[in-house]
């Protein structure tokens, strides 16, 4: 499974064609997380779902209230 088969529909809309995500939207995601168990490895506050990528990048859903939702990256095992 891709990374845009596992996010939100809207991913893959115009909104968001410049994040830094969606230039991993066909890696393939080696694992996925319960945000609520398993803590997100960046700064984020409000991510609730998140993927390791095959290429060793992990990207969460974050679902801010105030900003809207974005698709941070992180490289895994870098420091928060």
């Amino acid at each position: 499974m891709k990374l845009k088969d596992v996010m939100p529909h809207e991913f893959m809309g115009c909104e968001y064609d410049d994040s830094q995500a969606r230039r991993y939207a066909d890696v393939e995601v080696v694992e996925q997380f319960d945000g609520r168990y398993a803590a997100w490895l960046g700064k984020e506050k409000n991510v609730f779902f998140w993927v390791k990528l095959a290429n060793g990048k992990a990207v969460g859903f974050n679902e801010n209230p105030a900003r809207g939702w974005s698709f941070p990256v992180v490289r895994i095992g870098e420091p928060k």
